[in-house]
C-alpha cells in the first residue's frame, strides 16, 4: 500500500502545481550599417525590461566606427549625466596568437539592458545612432519602445484588487488530465494491488 500512497501523493504535487509564464530575456539584434541601424526603431508591443538591445557593427569599410547615444531622461540632450551611451563598435578587432583582442577597448558589438535599474523606465526611448567614418561623424535619430514585464496579474476593472489572469487554456487542461489520471489510478490501483 505505500506504493500507491507515494504515487497518490506525487500526483496530487503535480496537479496542484501550478506552471508559471515568466518571461525569457531576450536579445533584439540591432544591426550598425552604412546606411543606419537595421531595424530603424523598435515598435511597441516587441520588447518588455529585462530584455537587450544588441548592437552589432556589421559596416565593414575600413575604419568605420558606431556608437548609440541613448536619451534615458527623454530631455532632448543624448550627453547628460543620465543618458547612456555604448562604445564606439568597430568592424573587426585584431586578435593576438591566443584568440584575445590585442586592443581591449575594442569592441563589434555591445548589450544594452532595458530596464529601470539601468537607468531607462518603459516607454518610447529616443536615441541617436552614430557614425565615424574618414574624420566626420553622421548622427541619425531612432526610436525603441518597451513596456513593463508583465505576466499573470492585472487590476480588476472596478475595485483595483489584483487578480491571476490565465495565460491561456492549456493549464486548465493540464489539471483536468492530471485529475482525470489522479482518478483512474485510484480507480484502478487496489485492483492492481490485490492481483499480487
Amino acid at each position: 500500500m505505500r506504493v500507491s500512497e507515494s504515487v497518490l501523493a506525487v500526483l496530487i504535487v503535480l496537479l496542484f502545481a501550478t506552471p508559471t509564464a515568466a518571461h525569457e530575456p531576450k536579445e533584439y539584434t540591432m544591426l550598425l550599417k552604412e546606411e543606419g541601424v537595421t531595424p530603424n526603431g523598435v515598435r511597441d508591443g516587441i520588447l518588455v525590461s529585462t530584455d537587450y538591445l544588441f548592437f552589432y557593427n556589421v559596416d565593414k569599410r575600413e575604419n568605420a566606427s558606431h556608437r548609440i547615444l541613448i536619451d534615458a531622461d527623454s530631455d532632448g540632450i543624448f550627453n547628460g549625466s543620465d543618458d547612456i551611451s555604448t562604445a564606439w563598435l568597430h568592424p573587426s578587432c585584431e586578435l593576438n596568437e591566443a584568440g584575445q583582442r590585442t586592443d581591449p577597448d575594442c569592441q563589434v558589438t555591445e548589450l544594452v539592458l532595458l530596464d529601470p535599474s539601468n537607468g531607462l523606465l518603459p516607454g518610447n526611448i529616443s536615441m541617436m545612432h552614430q557614425v565615424s567614418y574618414n574624420g566626420s561623424t553622421d548622427d541619425s535619430s531612432f526610436f525603441v519602445s518597451f513596456s513593463n514585464d508583465e505576466h499573470a496579474t492585472q487590476p480588476a476593472p472596478n475595485n483595483g484588487i489584483e487578480q491571476e489572469i490565465e495565460d491561456d487554456s492549456a493549464e486548465t487542461t493540464l489539471k483536468a488530465v492530471l485529475l482525470l489520471s489522479l482518478i483512474g489510478i485510484v480507480a484502478i490501483l487496489p485492483r492492481l494491488l490485490s492481483e499480487d
